[in-house]
């Protein structure tokens, strides 16, 4: 018999980060321009319309002394959606399109998160790409930030600036260099996440092959 999809749990999932931090920026507004800071580090990255790649991430709880780590694949497509398949230690996929949160393992339906009834699904999908697509300049709108650059390396630290979204998040710090190579999670609990993008891969479209995973 198979089990009736569920509501997306975000928080308590802890196998897709990308997404907890997402939610946290809830309300965003573009800001009408960046300063110089964030745009020499716009101007530093590959800013392609399909990027994929392998992440790596960790998580070290307040509670616990072992890190839970996990690993695995993503794609994001500008305009597409977003795919996060995590490997190890367990098999999983989270897809993401303009109207739905999809989770699956193998072929069964897990979790479902659709626009029409969670308009939060849109803001997900705008911060998401904003991060692995170096969308940066939205952060500078709700959060204080500092940084700064050697060569071509940078690093950007924000902090809240609202107190309700600071009983959420302590900070996020993101850094790179011709790509977005390293996220930074601090939950207000002082739980930490570290997100590492590895092996990179930019393209100008979709293959057929890939494409087909958002259908």
């Amino acid at each position: 018999m198979k089990k009736k999809p569920r509501r997306l749990s975000l928080p308590k999932s802890g196998s897709m980060a990308v997404i907890v931090l997402a939610v946290f920026f809830l309300g965003f507004a573009l800001p009408s321009r960046a300063d110089s800071l964030l745009d020499a580090v716009r101007a530093r990255l590959a800013l392609a319309p399909v990027t994929q790649g392998e992440f790596l991430q960790t998580r070290r709880l307040a509670q616990i002394k072992k890190p839970l780590v996990s690993s695995g694949r993503f794609l994001v497509a500008r305009g597409v959606g977003v795919i996060w398949e995590n490997v190890a230690p367990f098999a999983q996929t989270t897809r993401l399109t303009k109207n739905e949160i999809l989770q699956t393992r193998g072929q069964e339906t897990i979790a479902r998160f659709s626009a029409d009834k969670e308009p939060v699904v849109g803001v997900v999908n705008a911060i998401l790409f904003g991060v692995l697509s170096g969308d940066i300049e939205a952060l500078a709108q709700r959060f204080d930030y500092s940084g700064k650059m050697t060569g071509d390396a940078w690093r950007l630290d924000f902090t809240p600036k609202d107190a309700n979204l600071a009983r959420l998040l302590r900070g996020l710090s993101l850094s790179g260099g011709r790509d977005i190579q390293e996220v930074e999670i601090t939950s207000a609990a002082g739980d930490v996440t570290r997100i590492e993008f590895r092996a990179l891969v930019h393209a100008d479209e979709l293959s057929g092959e890939d494409r087909k995973r958002f259908e």
